[in-house]
This record gives structure tokens, C-alpha cells and sequence, in this order.
């Protein structure tokens, strides 16, 4: 199941900050006109997609999301690998889904290195491969003190303890 996207606004630099509910989590001071561009796509596709302050609209989502994403922006990667994961408003696409999955993990998107982590782990959609599934969830919990998801942090530590096992 998708989470909302959502990170500690104190691991935020000072600045113009763009708010998503109650999670500040878009730094777009001194940044250049063209990543801000992309992140403020990545945040009016994700409220798109979750039908924040907007009316829930699959093709304006993917349509925004794509841009920010082709643009490298990480979360957008992230949301739109979520949408291809779980086929809102597109057909189903595992490996599209793994892909930018992947994209936004080598970034440091924490969600995307649980995504991962559960995909190879479990094999769906790509091979049972208990080698990349450790690399995803040991980079998630290495984030442990950057994040609020504390769920995924025990299931990444989790996955990990066994592994030693």
C-alpha cells in the first residue's frame, strides 16, 4: 500500500519550503528556476494523486509527475513509480515501477528503498534476489534518524536481523 510522502522539517534547510498537510517537505530556496519547476510539478502531482486541496485526477498526476521525473526529481520518481506499482490510472507495470524505484533509491528516497526491498524480497515483479533486497533495506535503515516512518524502519531492521540469522 502507497504511503504518503512525508519527511522532518528540521532535516530541512532554512528557506522558502513548499507544505504538504502537515509534512514540510519541499526546500526550494536558492535552488535554479529549472529544479524548482520540477519539484513544484512533483508537489501539485502528488496532491493529484492524493486529492489534496485538488479533486483525486490519475492523468494530471502522471502527466505532472512524469515531467519532474524525466527532470531527475526524486519524489516524483517515487510517486510515479508508486502509480506503475499500483496501476492508479495506468496499467500496472512492475518494471516500470522497479525502474524508478530505483532512480529515486540511488537518491536517497527512503520510501523507494523500502519499495525495493519488499519487491525483491518477496519476488514480485522482479526475481527473489535476497542479495539486492539487503542493499535496499540496509540503505532504509540507515536513514533511521531522517525519517518519520518508523513502521518501515522496523520492517527494513527487521528484514535485516534475519538475514543475519
Amino acid at each position: 500500500m502507497r504511503r504518503k510522502l512525508k519527511a522532518k522539517k528540521e532535516s530541512l534547510p532554512e528557506g522558502l519550503l513548499a507544505e504538504r498537510g502537515s509534512k514540510w517537505i519541499y526546500p526550494i530556496y536558492g535552488r535554479r528556476p529549472r529544479q524548482v519547476a520540477y519539484l513544484l510539478k512533483t508537489a501539485l502531482g502528488i496532491c493529484y494523486l492524493d486529492g489534496i486541496d485538488v479533486p483525486v485526477d490519475y492523468a494530471e498526476a502522471y502527466r505532472l509527475l512524469s515531467v519532474a521525473a524525466e527532470g531527475g526529481a526524486s519524489r516524483a520518481q517515487l510517486a510515479l513509480g508508486q502509480m506503475y506499482a499500483e496501476g492508479h490510472g495506468i496499467p500496472t507495470d512492475l518494471a516500470q515501477a522497479r525502474r524508478l524505484f530505483e532512480l529515486a533509491a540511488e537518491r536517497g528516497e527512503f520510501i523507494a528503498q523500502i519499495e525495493l526491498g519488499r519487491m525483491y524480497s518477496r519476488g514480485v515483479g522482479v526475481p527473489n534476489n535476497q542479495k539486492l533486497a539487503l542493499k535496499w533495506y540496509s540503505a532504509a535503515a540507515a536513514q533511521e534518524s531522517r525519517v518519520d516512518d518508523y513502521e518501515e524502519v522496523r520492517e527494513a531492521k527487521a528484514y535485516l536481523a534475519n538475514a543475519k540469522s
